[in-house]
């Protein structure tokens, strides 16, 4: 076995083969592998920086007598990055009008494909490569994620086009291990994939802070704040966007970007390890040092402040309606926006008034809801909330300041009269109509003094008032254009509501009184919807009829609640 560092020009060598075995998985690469990847090439182009790819695990097969090829490998590992490597270089080649280059490197001399893919997956991989692709073929292949690897980089040419094609030719490189015709590469892959368990940044910067002399200090800090009883918290899984990340991933995202003052280069494209590093050697963090202590001393008091005050489990806890720290809970939870969740733990840091900290988390609140209501993109929240870090927004009327008068157009704060649209207008998804829904009860019950008792949010079912199959039962001989207009308000919030259990499946589509009464002992919305502030009362829940007027009214109603609990309050 030989083993090396190996640029993408020794693996793709003109003289060879690099087959997959046919026994291999397929292909298997999303687009969130895909995300990191590009950003990775950016990085590199932008950079003239060494990037490691990993390591290539190539196994030297018998070459074919006539002389054909030089030299034939079998991938045991690497698969997965080879192949994307080719797709990604010929999306770059084409973009950048540089096909002989991909010709070079990934066609070799017998003219063919560089990469023999596995039986699943040559076809569609080779008429991508030899641009042989047919509507015809991507149909026969439409679930294969090779043709959506291809389709992905496809559509960057705005990216591809500033990406220094030498530059990542002569700063990517591999460790390649080549291993000989009699050696047992099963028993090296299955080694290397059952005992090389990728490391978290938890556990890389752990390693990164402590040496086997810090042993005192690490027994003091890192230890006692995030593994024995605390281990289970901060290794919860929290979603954050399209991914799922643990606790201890946001809270090191945070912490990194409170040390960082929220600058960019903290936060552009580098991994959160990566960035961490360059947070270091520029703060001179030296072990040994006050300074290195200092460091993780801080660490812990940012830990400490997130665990008391972020909660993932508040989702299935009643809650304090009074409390706007417990409510952010709920949105960041229920709504999936832990993108604000650095800036909260900025204002747990350098905001001491309890009650300014709570005009901060109400303003907040009103902020992201409204702009929930009215479908307003949550893409920029990240720079917007780093901005405020950034900036050092650390009082209301700081924060005030920069909502009311934002300075880029998607992050404007949406008026009364845009909100009041959104609850007639805006199709939310049903965890965010839930979630918004429930916000609104536990607001109206306290606002009424309600003394029955409130469920935690996940104890709550999303109900259709008039059902998504009224067809089925509703059908009073509506015109097209009147069953289009139905059809378009059934996801509006006038027409659902939160129930304390589902509707057996035997009556939801039943007609309004059946689906009010329940039958064949089954109950219905009289009984699961009895003391919902939202829906409970005469004119809805009680009504004889439930038709458009009434989702209309219904959307009015909670409008003018909404306006009430969450109000535009920019002076004049």
């Amino acid at each position: 076995m030989e083993a090396g560092k190996r640029t993408i020009s020794q693996i793709c060598d003109y003289n060879r083969v690099l087959e997959i075995p046919f026994f291999q998985r397929s292909y298997v690469w999303d687009e969130e592998n895909w995300d990191r990847f590009l950003d990775d090439m950016i990085f590199v182009s932008q950079e003239n920086k060494d990037y490691f790819m990993g390591s290539i695990i190539l196994k030297q097969k018998e070459t074919p007598s006539d002389g054909s090829i030089g030299d034939w490998r079998v991938i045991v590992d690497g698969q997965q990055r080879l192949t994307t490597l080719t797709l990604f270089f010929k999306e770059l080649c084409r973009v950048q009008d540089r096909y002989d280059d991909f010709l070079r490197i990934f066609i070799n001399r017998k003219k063919e494909v560089l990469l023999k893919h596995n039986h699943n997956d040559v076809e569609i991989f080779e008429a991508i490569v030899n641009d042989k692709l047919s509507k015809e073929l991507s149909q026969d292949h439409k679930e294969s994620s090779i043709l959506a690897c291809h389709e992905y980089f496809r559509n960057k040419d705005d990216v591809l086009k500033d990406i220094r094609f030498d530059t990542l030719l002569n700063k990517i490189y591999f460790v390649g291990i080549d291993l000989g015709r009699e050696e047992d590469e099963q028993q090296i892959f299955d080694t290397i994939n059952s005992l090389g368990v990728s490391l978290t940044t938890a556990e890389l910067l752990k390693n990164e802070l402590f040496r086997r002399e810090d042993e005192g200090l690490y027994n003091k800090t890192w230890k006692t704040a995030f593994e024995s009883d605390n281990r289970a918290y901060w290794s919860q899984d929290i979603t954050a966007g399209r991914q799922k990340r643990e606790n201890i991933d946001l809270l090191l995202q945070s912490y990194l970007l409170l040390q960082g003052e929220g600058k960019d280069k903290y936060t552009h494209l580098e991994s959160l390890f990566k960035n961490y590093k360059v947070l270091i050697k520029d703060k001179g963090v030296d072990h040994g040092t006050k300074s290195h202590e200092h460091f993780i001393n801080g660490l812990m008091e940012s830990a400490d402040l997130y665990k008391r005050h972020i909660i993932p489990h508040l989702t299935s806890e009643a809650i304090d309606s009074k409390s706007h720290i417990e409510r952010l809970n709920l949105i960041i939870f229920g709504l999936n926006t832990t993108t604000i969740i650095p800036y909260l733990v900025y204002i747990f840091q350098e905001v001491d008034d309890l009650s300014e900290r709570e005009n901060m988390f109400r303003l907040l609140e009103n902020y992201l809801i409204r702009r929930f209501i009215c479908k307003e993109t949550t893409k920029n929240y990240n720079n917007l909330f780093v901005s405020f870090v950034r900036s050092k927004i650390n009082s209301y009327q700081a924060l005030h300041d920069k909502i009311y008068n934002a300075e880029n157009q998607t992050d404007i704060l949406p008026d009364d009269v845009a909100f009041g649209n959104g609850f007639s207008e805006s199709n939310l998804t049903n965890q965010q109509a839930k979630t918004i829904l429930y916000l609104l009860e536990i607001s109206m019950r306290d606002q009424q003094k309600e003394s029955t008792a409130v469920l935690g949010l996940d104890h709550y079912s999303l109900e259709h008032i008039m059902p998504k199959k009224w067809r089925n039962n509703w059908d009073n001989g509506l015109d097209e254009e009147a069953a289009r207009k139905r059809d378009q308000l059934l996801l509006k919030l006038g027409n659902l509501t939160i129930i304390t259990s589902s509707l057996n499946s035997s009556i939801r589509d039943q007609s309004w009184k059946s689906k009010k009464r329940g039958n064949n002992g089954k109950k219905g919305l009289d009984e699961y919807s009895k003391g919902i502030k939202i829906f409970d009362t005469p004119d809805f829940l009680q009504s004889s009829i439930w038709d458009e007027e009434k989702v209309s009214e219904r959307s009015s109603f909670l409008s003018q609640n909404a306006l009430d609990i969450w109000p535009y309050d920019k002076p004049m």
